[in-house]
C-alpha cells in the first residue's frame, strides 16, 4: 500500500510556542532524542524543526535530506520573546483544546526508565482497557507528552535496548491530540473537505468520550470495521503521524461551550503539505471557510494558508505544488 506521505496532501507539522529554547531543545534533543533538523528566524521570533531521524553518523542541518523536511511530520518550536508566555495548563482540563503529543515505543518501561533517569517525572504505565498500554510525562513548558506502546501489556514481549534510540527502542512521532465539541462536524470537515481518513473509533463508555484517529493514509486496516479493537495495536505501529481527537459526550448540545483554543495555550496549530493548495482552498471556501493566504512557509520558501476547522483550531495550508 501507498505510504502516507505519497498522498496529495499530509500532516506536515505540530506548532507550539515555548519559552526557553535552550531548555526545550535539550529536552527534546537529549532526552527524547529528537534532531534539530532546521532553525529559522523571522523578525524577533525563531523557529525549530525537529523529528526522529534514523541512526547513523550525527548529520549536520544541512546533510539532511529535503525530502524529510517536506514530507515527515516534524515538531515545530517557536520561540517568541516579544509576545505573552504562554499559559500551559495541566492535563487533563475539560476546557483546554489542545491536550498531547504521543510518541509510540516497541518498549514502554524501557523508554520510562530512560526516562526517570534522566530526572523526567512519568506516571505510573497502564494498560487503558482495550486501547493502549501508555503513561504520561510533561515537556520544560509543561505540554503533555504521552507514550504508547505497539502491543497492550498482555500481548508484550520484551524488546532488547538499542543504543542508538535516547528512549531504548526506535521512535515515533505518533499522534497530534485535541479535543473537538462537535464530532459529528469535526469529522465532515476533516475527512470530506481536508482529505484524513478515519482509522480507528474507539468508545470509551467509563469515562463519556470517544476517541478518533484520522490520518492521510491509504493502508489497509487489519480489520475494515473502525471500530474493531483488533486494529488499535496495528495503529500503534504506524510510522507516520495521525490527528486524534477526544469527543467528550453532551458538550456537541451545549451552544454556549467552547474550548480553549486561542494562541495564549500555546499550541499554534498542525501544518498540512497539499500539492494543490488552489484546489484545497477553493473546496474550503466553497463550502464556507474562510481561507487567509499569509507569508511564504518558513521552511519551505513556497506560499501558505490559514483556515480554521469547526472548534476554531488553525490549520496551515503549504503548497508543495512545485516539489512535486
Amino acid at each position: 500500500m501507498p505510504a502516507a506521505t505519497e498522498n496529495p496532501i499530509h500532516l506536515a507539522r505540530h506548532t507550539l510556542r515555548i519559552a526557553d529554547a535552550g531548555r526545550s531543545l535539550s529536552f527534546y534533543q537529549s532526552i527524547l532524542g529528537m534532531t534539530l533538523l532546521a532553525e529559522r528566524r523571522k523578525n524577533s521570533e525563531t523557529h525549530f524543526f525537529l523529528g526522529f531521524v534514523e541512526p547513523g553518523p550525527a548529520k549536520t542541518r544541512g546533510e539532511v535530506e529535503k525530502r524529510k523536511l517536506q514530507q515527515d511530520c516534524l515538531l515545530e518550536l517557536v520561540h517568541a520573546p516579544k509576545r505573552a508566555v504562554a499559559e500551559v495548563r495541566k492535563q487533563p482540563d475539560k476546557n483546554e483544546g489542545y491536550w498531547k503529543i504521543s510518541i509510540s515505543v516497541a518498549d514502554l518501561n524501557v523508554a520510562r526508565d530512560r526516562l526517570l533517569e534522566n530526572g523526567v517525572e512519568v506516571d505510573s504505565p497502564r494498560q487503558v482497557g482495550d486501547i493502549a498500554y501508555l503513561c504520561h510525562f510533561n515537556d520544560p513548558d509543561n505540554y503533555c507528552i504521552e507514550l504508547i506502546q505497539h502491543d497492550f501489556l498482555q500481548n508484550h514481549q520484551a524488546e532488547p535496548v538499542d543504543p542508538n534510540f535516547k528512549l531504548g527502542t526506535r521512535p515515533s512521532f505518533l499522534l497530534v491530540t485535541y479535543r473537538v465539541r462537535d464530532a459529528k462536524a469535526s469529522l465532515a470537515f476533516y475527512t470530506e473537505l481536508m482529505g484524513m481518513r478515519l482509522l480507528s473509533r474507539q468508545t470509551v463508555e467509563a469515562r463519556g468520550f470517544t476517541l478518533y484517529f484520522l490520518a492521510y493514509a491509504a493502508d489497509e486496516l487489519p480489520d475494515p470495521d473502525v471500530e474493531h479493537v483488533g486494529n488499535r495495536e496495528w495503529l500503534w505501529q504506524r510510522p507516520f503521524a495521525m490527528v486524534e481527537f477526544q469527543h467528550v459526550w453532551g458538550t456537541e448540545g451545549d451552544a454556549d461551550f467552547a474550548y480553549r483554543v486561542d494562541p495564549a495555550s500555546g499550541f499554534e496549530g498542525i501544518s498540512v503539505v497539499a500539492r494543490d493548495m488552489n484546489e484545497l482552498r477553493q473546496k474550503l471556501e466553497g463550502d464556507g471557510h474562510k481561507v487567509e493566504v499569509c507569508d511564504d512557509d518558513l521552511l519551505m520558501q513556497t506560499s501558505t494558508a490559514i483556515v480554521k476547522d469547526p472548534d476554531g483550531y488553525p490549520i496551515r495550508l503549504i503548497d508543495n505544488g512545485a516539489a512535486n
